[in-house]
């Protein structure tokens, strides 16, 4: 018996680090009521964690005689799915099921079992939970426990929401790049309305606007080397690791990760803050402007500006520079008022720069949308113990 109960020494070897779930509490199942056998987890069981492929969970099986005699030669059957034993010790194999003899359990006392268990697979997408089914036999009288590990393949999980983002939002980063430093040409080639003089913060947007008008809201900042260069670095790192082989340390480390790659891309992003910060301005005062509500857009203002100075626009099309071109063809034969003249203007001028502010949101959202996968992933697949 000594030799049975056993090496504990063999069954210790499970991290204290290590978390894992069990889907309920095992009941055990009595006969004639001298034979009892119960599964408890052990250690870091009842944490809501699934255990990942190739790691390892551990529990006590917990064999009672409750009768007034002993009982000889107890067989316990264990039936595993999704499991093998990470330390067999004496367990044999029976087929795909182990098999462990214990000679005797004396009356009114029961017997401690470690069991190691190692998840050999896990199902994609995951919610089977794997199955610990532990049979004890005695002559004629048996018993039955049964229960659950959550158990969960992250790293596939995780490595296929990659893929996802190597092929999706990160694909469009240089393209978008490349094409942030060169002009708009679906963009007007000049003003509808001419811009009238206006002071303070009005002729500041007005400067702002004749600035984006005359680069057709290119950026040639980002075709310098420095720029292109950390662009090329960042997205060429990125695809590097969402391209990887599927490792189960892919899912360590990642809040550190997304951290840096946040960071890294900064220099980018910092610079595109200036036009996207600008276009929120300009609306804003726009909106003041025009006693605009605040749920009120740039295409919906264009329209009620140009309506009251007089341009009929029926199915209006769905931008600023659209309306604004119908309104000059629709209005070019009728005398302006200045105040409506000033006001269509100011509307141009919220235009264009609403046209650079969108170039730059585009490229922003890709950048932030890469980086929210990153991390979206994790926390929807990087649910395991390790």
């Amino acid at each position: 018996m000594s030799g049975f109960c056993l090496q504990p020494a063999h069954f210790r070897a499970l991290a204290a680090a290590i978390l894992f779930s069990v889907s309920s509490a095992v009941l055990a199942q009595t006969a004639g009521g001298t034979l009892s056998v119960s599964f408890v987890p052990r250690g870091a069981a009842a944490k809501e964690k699934a255990i990942p492929v190739a790691g390892v969970a551990g529990g006590d099986i917990v064999v009672k005689n409750d009768g007034d005699k002993p009982l000889t030669k107890v067989r316990l059957l264990a039936k595993l799915d999704l499991l093998a034993l990470a330390n067999k010790g004496e367990w044999k194999a029976e087929g795909e099921d182990y098999v462990l003899e214990i000679p005797e359990i004396k009356a009114k006392s029961e017997i401690k079992i470690p069991l190691s268990l190692r998840v050999e697979a896990a199902p994609l997408p995951p919610g089977r939970k794997a199955q610990i089914v532990i049979e004890a036999k005695s002559g004629d009288v048996t018993a039955q426990a049964q229960g659950g590990l959550q158990v969960a393949d992250c790293a596939t999980a995780f490595h296929a929401e990659l893929t996802r983002i190597r092929i999706g939002p990160l694909a469009e980063i240089r393209t978008i790049a490349d094409d942030y430093r060169k002009p708009d040409l679906t963009l007007p080639r000049g003003r509808f309305f001419r811009v009238v003089p206006r002071k303070g913060d009005l002729g500041n947007l007005d400067r702002i606007a004749a600035g984006y008008q005359a680069r057709m809201t290119a950026n040639p900042e980002f075709g310098s080397e420095g720029m292109r260069y950390t662009i090329a670095r960042w997205t060429n790192e990125l695809r590097d690791y969402t391209g990887q082989e599927v490792n189960p340390g892919l899912c360590a480390g990642n809040y550190y990760m997304i951290s840096g790659i946040r960071q890294t891309i900064s220099p980018v992003t910092g610079r595109l803050d200036a036009p996207r910060k600008a276009a929120e301005r300009a609306l804003n005062l726009l909106r003041k402007e025009t006693s605009a509500k605040d749920d009120e857009d740039l295409v919906k203002i264009a329209l009620r500006v140009a309506e009251n100075a007089g341009a009929k626009i029926e199915n209006p099309p769905a931008t600023a520079f659209a309306i604004l071109e119908r309104a000059r063809d629709l209005l070019k034969d009728k005398p302006l008022p200045e105040d409506q003249l000033a006001l269509l203007s100011l509307v141009e001028t919220v235009a264009w720069i609403d046209a650079a502010g969108t170039r730059a949101d585009k490229f922003a959202g890709a950048i932030e949308n890469t980086i929210k996968g990153f991390s979206d992933a994790q926390h929807a697949t990087c649910t395991c113990a390790f």
